[in-house]
């Protein structure tokens, strides 16, 4: 019997028809997903085109009449939403963007390093600056996402160590090239 994990290996991870493949437009759809719900709900609050009940705004979902999107009716709480689906949306392309170079036939390649720096500055700078904005600017008390934070950060230096070996990658690979 094929286990989920025997497939993972049976997969190739790299390259065209590969796992980073099939993740690449995954997350792109999530990217392209997430600017058009939030586009969707500042268009809606803009126009109107919500209900207000018990201080919370309600949003139909085009195509579901049961669904609703739901938040409270104060302008920090939806800016906190814009900011937290605008940082989703720039991670999942960033990282749509660092697949795209895997499923290249080079692997180690200049623009590989560039997206997974660009992925690295998201996590470990801008990702920080939007949690403590939300959280002092916006002025949500509590802390009881702070792992949110912590992840972000390790994700970002996760991130250094895999470029830092990309660079020898592509160092090794160069060489190798040229003696070719």
């Amino acid at each position: 019997m094929i286990s989920p994990f025997n497939i993972l290996y049976i997969m190739n991870m790299f390259g065209p028809q590969s796992l980073s493949y099939y993740l690449f437009y995954l997350s792109r759809i999530a990217a392209i997903g997430s600017i058009a719900l939030i586009t969707f709900i500042l268009i809606s609050l803009a126009i109107g085109n919500f209900e207000i009940v018990d201080n919370q705004f309600q949003i139909a979902l085009p195509l579901l009449s049961e669904t609703f999107i739901k938040g409270f009716f104060k302008a920090n709480i939806i800016t906190t939403i814009t900011l937290a689906m605008l940082f989703f949306s720039v991670f999942f392309y960033l990282l749509s963007n660092i697949l795209k170079t895997f499923k290249a036939e080079k692997l180690f390649t200049q623009k590989a390093i560039k997206q997974l720096n660009y992925f690295a500055i998201l996590n470990l700078l801008i990702g920080p600056v939007i949690y403590f904005i939300i959280h002092f600017i916006m002025e949500k008390s509590n802390f009881n996402d702070a792992y949110n934070l912590l992840l972000s950060l390790l994700l970002g230096v996760f991130v250094l160590f895999i470029k830092a070996i990309f660079k020898k990658g592509y160092v090794v690979q160069h060489e190798q090239d040229l003696t070719i």
